[in-house]
């Protein structure tokens, strides 16, 4: 395949566009929204938006995890905002109409006016709730099948890291000023290591970086240099206890399409999904999985030290996408070619391929 840039410079600012990827991409896809530990009580959820559509996640008393459109189905008002406990089920704050948390609608208030009303046909509309490695995800459509069917390729391919054994011991988000696309474009670009991360992965080889496409996701790897010790210096915190040797001496990035990007080294394995706000701007929600006995505010240094790095590059791209002069050049043959499975991916989404 040609490596090129496939996008055109609207695709990054255009309100039109953005528009047309809540509608025919996020709409239409799987979400990271939590992990278990957020939902471990019976009657806890987190809402989420997914492109166009609302979406609550509940634990059932029966301790089951189920999705639901975070909507009543009275007059459409959005049940809950954002994460809480209620074991009595959810409340519509409009009209007090009540659903259980397996979603079946439980009360309407003033009966007598709808007498014809037959309460199991009005229960809330179902979604898809899925958990891969004690994360949660979350799909708008009730016959998306598995999410394990959404990844693929990429579980067995992020080396001997189980996630699942891990907790959640930093949750932190950032605003970033850019389209989610560069975000992720930045990701998946081996190019930039060499340069905009000269300090901050300055341990790892970039000479031995190897990667592989696994249909719309991506993996890869990179060790350390001989002479780095096994953990990268600034973070001083024991390697993962279920690791093997080749995992305590390099460290892995993975991106699950569209926007669920991954990172693992000695000490921690870390989700941070880049959900999209606006035309220019995302929000980078840092998920960090670890021994719990981990130091979290060195984990939470090691994983912002290269972050907080790309967050300005793509800003700083950003800010020019709509000067008339912009365009991109020449893509590195290898280095870049992820960018354009990328870009081709998202075009299929959106029906132009």
């Amino acid at each position: 395949m040609e490596t090129k840039h496939l996008l055109p410079a609207e695709a990054y600012w255009s309100q039109e566009w953005f528009d047309r990827e809540q509608d025919l991409l996020f709409s239409h896809t799987w979400h990271l929204v939590g992990s278990e530990e957020d939902l471990r009580e019976p009657g806890s959820f987190v809402s989420y938006t997914a492109g166009l559509d609302p979406l609550v996640v509940v634990r059932g008393l029966d301790g089951e995890l189920r999705a639901f459109h975070n909507m009543c189905t009275h007059r459409g008002m959005r049940m809950v905002e954002g994460c809480g406990t209620s074991r009595t089920g959810l409340v519509c704050p409009y009209h007090f109409w009540n659903f259980g948390l397996d979603g079946e609608l439980r009360k309407v208030p003033q009966p007598e006016q709808f007498p014809d009303l037959d309460r199991a046909e009005w229960g809330l509309r179902p979604a898809s709730v899925g958990v891969w490695g004690g994360i949660v995800f979350v799909h708008p459509d009730p016959a998306a099948g598995s999410v394990l069917d959404w990844l693929g390729d990429l579980p067995a391919n992020i080396g001997s890291y189980q996630p699942e054994l891990l907790s959640e011991v930093v949750h932190v988000q950032f605003d970033a000023r850019c389209n989610w696309k560069l975000f992720v474009e930045n990701h998946v670009d081996v190019y930039h290591l060499w340069y905009l991360h000269a300090k901050s992965l300055g341990a790892c080889d970039h000479d031995r970086f190897e990667w592989q496409q696994l249909g719309r996701n991506w993996v890869s790897y990179e060790p350390f240099k001989a002479e780095t010790s096994l953990a990268r210096p600034h973070h001083g915190v024991a390697p993962i206890a279920h690791i093997d040797e080749r995992d305590r001496v390099g460290v892995g990035a993975h991106a699950a399409f569209p926007n669920v990007l991954m990172a693992s080294e000695a000490a921690y394995f870390i989700t941070y999904s880049c959900q999209p706000v606006g035309p220019d701007r995302s929000i980078i929600d840092l998920r960090i999985r670890a021994e719990t006995s981990a130091d979290t505010e060195a984990l939470l240094a090691g994983a912002k030290s290269f972050i907080v790095e790309d967050i300005a590059a793509c800003e700083g791209v950003q800010s020019l996408t709509r000067s008339h002069a912009f365009r991109v050049g020449p893509m590195a043959v290898e280095h870049e070619q992820p960018i354009t499975f990328f870009h081709e991916h998202v075009l299929e989404a959106l029906g132009e391929r």
